[in-house]
């Protein structure tokens, strides 16, 4: 096994602080330079996957004390594996690190002390240990020229794990050691940077849909989170409440920006509630598809709150499981298993059994391509401002999902040679024509539209009448 880095980053610009201050959109300022903690692989021989649980990493100050950058007490799953690809290393934003005022020349990573490794080739994962663990933790540290954080400082820190020297005797893994590097030139790349869901309550949400930012609070800490166009919204079953709300409980999926220093969110998920932080989440490829039992398998991408262990693992679904549609909109099972082929990437959460492989299904959702440009929405209101020979009429919203609007805003939809239309409650496919004559005959007529929307304009793919 080869090298793996986590880079903790020393930001400028960081508008994030800890404790006792405020966040960035609300202003304020830091006693010392703020981080942000990435992770990365080397490539690994010999493996398909490398499961590790980074539980806290902290650094030590020089005179003695030190600073956690990082915790969760159940830890990150991580597929160490997955972060290098043939074009390099990959990076996986895990936390902002606050305030670090001080010098520091040491770095301390705890891990779970159970590894699970994927021989090439191997659908089966081999359970092993971390020599030299302590009540179920195994600590790996490693000094380095000190480093000083001051306010408006910018710095960069990479611990390597350098998996080269590990070694894995049938029970054991031994010779876990880490080393401090310098930066990678890939870094910077947003293009390398892999998604995760990162949850917690949003607070000083600022700007107009679409663009608009807020600091996203889990305990302690708090990160910096900037919303465009692009944002994918997923609204409560009802579609209550309008879209965004301070103090709401959410999930954001997306990408560290390493040039404005905040998490750019691609999909902001509405929950509610904390409910959603005690499920296990799998990313990945549905295979052996079975609409009649509602079950699937997954070949795993990425995994939260458990290591799978066998690839790929199982999924089933219950009477109660939830279904979504790319644009968010909640379907029925029925509808769900129509899209769904063995090349559809899925997001699943529920509850994992590892003694099964098996993990039942509490919400599916068909998962948006992490590098689409566009994301698929929906929209529902009445009409005005029809033009049949443009191909273009207004939409004041009702109801959406997959988009970052709110409900009464005014939506330009354009329609084009490729938009299907059907009419009242989606039965039957009618023609342009008949679509435009139907909203001409009734002012304010209410559709249902799919499709793309830029910020500006929505471009419809299908639009149905609505009674």
């Amino acid at each position: 096994m080869n090298r793996v880095l986590i880079a903790l980053t020393a930001l400028l610009s960081l508008l994030l602080v800890g404790c006792g201050g405020s966040g960035g959109s609300g202003g304020g300022s830091s006693s010392g330079g703020n981080a942000a903690v990435f992770i990365t692989d080397d490539l690994t021989t010999g493996y398909d996957h490398v499961w590790v649980t980074i539980k806290s990493i902290s650094v030590g100050k020089v005179g003695g004390g030190s600073t956690v950058v990082f915790s969760e007490a159940d830890g990150v799953q991580v597929d160490l594996r997955s972060l290098r690809d043939a074009d390099g290393r990959r990076f996986q934003f895990l936390a902002f690190a606050e305030n670090l005022a001080g010098t520091y020349d040491s770095v301390t990573v705890v891990l779970d002390d159970d590894v699970v490794l994927y021989p090439t080739g191997s659908n089966t994962g081999l359970k092993r240990t971390f020599d030299g663990s302590v009540n179920g933790e195994k600590t790996l540290t490693a000094t380095f020229d000190a480093k000083t954080f001051t306010k408006g400082s910018d710095d960069d820190l990479i611990i390597d794990f350098d998996l080269s020297k590990w070694n894995d005797n049938g029970t054991f893994v031994t010779d876990a050691v880490i080393v401090v590097l310098e930066d990678d030139p890939d870094f910077d790349d947003h293009g390398r940077h892999d998604r995760r869901s990162y949850p917690g309550r949003i607070n000083n949400l600022i700007g107009t849909a679409p663009n608009q930012t807020f600091t996203l609070r889990r305990g302690n800490h708090e990160i910096d989170v900037r919303l465009n166009s692009e944002t994918s919204i997923e609204r409560l079953e009802d579609n209550s409440g309008s879209a965004l709300q301070n103090g709401m409980h959410v999930v954001v999926r997306g990408f560290f920006d390493t040039t404005a220093n905040v998490l750019v969110a691609e999909r902001v998920k509405i929950t509610g509630n904390d409910d959603d932080e005690d499920n296990d989440e799998a990313y990945g490829t549905a295979i052996n598809i079975d609409a009649v039992a509602g079950s699937f398998d997954m070949d795993v991408d990425s995994a939260e709150g458990f290591v799978p262990a066998s690839n790929p693992i199982h999924v089933t679904s219950t009477a109660t499981t939830k279904y979504r549609a790319e644009s968010g909109d909640f379907v029925t099972r029925a509808e769900f298993f129509a899209m769904v082929t063995a090349t559809t990437v899925l997001e699943v959460e529920g509850q994992y059994d590892s003694l099964t492989n098996t993990l039942v299904a509490t919400k599916i959702k068909v998962d948006e391509d992490d590098d689409e440009d566009n994301h698929e929405a929906e929209i529902a209101g009445a009409t005005s401002s029809v033009d049949a020979v443009l191909g273009t009429f207004v939409v004041t919203v009702e109801s959406f999902s997959g988009i970052n609007v709110n409900l009464g805003d005014h939506l330009n939809v354009v329609v084009d040679s490729d938009t299907e239309f059907r009419g009242l409650g989606g039965t039957g496919i009618i023609t342009r024509e008949q679509f435009f004559a139907a909203l001409a005959a009734s002012p304010g007529h209410d559709v249902e539209v799919e499709g793309h929307w830029d910020g500006t304009t929505f471009f419809a793919e299908k639009v149905k009448l609505e009674d």
